[in-house]
């Protein structure tokens, strides 16, 4: 035997609008950081990756 059970969702405390997380830089330097900050930071990374792969070889 079953319990007669009844599932009861309210949405009506839900809201499906976005909340807005980053908001746009105020200043000429945050925003070029903000558009190309990524790119330079992968750019380092791949250029110390490799200075560090170059320094292990000669320590070995």
């Amino acid at each position: 035997m079953e319990p007669n059970q009844e599932n009861k969702t309210t949405t009506s405390n839900i809201t499906s609008e976005p909340t807005q997380e980053k908001e746009e830089p105020k200043t000429g330097f945050g925003r070029f950081f903000s558009k190309v900050g990524y790119s330079i930071w992968i750019a380092v990374m791949i250029v110390g990756g490799i200075i560090a792969f170059l320094v292990s070889l000669l320590v070995l």
